[in-house]
């Protein structure tokens, strides 16, 4: 009789996890780079401001990262086994769209932190470059904080 092999269906599970996810990688890891200097350009616009920094706002970046990651992930899934036929790039579009929207958001911390107006016309421009690779404006809608 046969018995389970634990440590082989754990390799097995290993091996398979780590092909799924070894072509996104790196564009999970720009994107988490991206979300991560927005983070901290944020609390030094806000120690720059004499303002606080508040928990509630710290554990909406790590549900923003959760949440980014999580549709880079589904994103890479359509296209691997689902468009195949296509070759469309969305895991890389969606990554591209959600960097330059933190981009914005990075030189919108540094503009408040310094008043400098460089990082005002960079602002402009990649509202500009956004909404005319993409078609998003965002402007138009703005984050909720609760």
């Amino acid at each position: 009789m046969k018995y389970l092999d634990i440590d082989r269906i754990w390799a097995y599970l290993i091996v398979s996890f780590a092909t799924f996810f070894e072509p996104v990688w790196v564009v999970i890891l720009w994107m988490l780079i991206f979300v991560m200097v927005d983070l901290c350009s944020g609390i030094y616009a806000a120690w720059m401001d004499g303002g606080h920094i508040e928990s509630n706002k710290l554990r909406t970046t790590v549900s923003k990262v959760v949440m980014y990651v999580t549709c880079v992930i589904l994103l890479h899934g359509l296209d691997a086994y689902m468009m195949t036929f296509a070759q469309c790039g969305l895991c890389k579009i969606g990554a591209t769209i959600i960097c330059g929207i933190e981009l914005y958001s990075v030189f919108e911390n540094f503009y408040r932190a310094t008043g400098n107006e460089v990082f005002r016309i960079l602002t402009q421009f990649t509202i500009n470059k956004i909404k005319d690779s993409t078609g998003v404006d965002i402007n138009g809608k703005r984050h909720r904080h609760k």
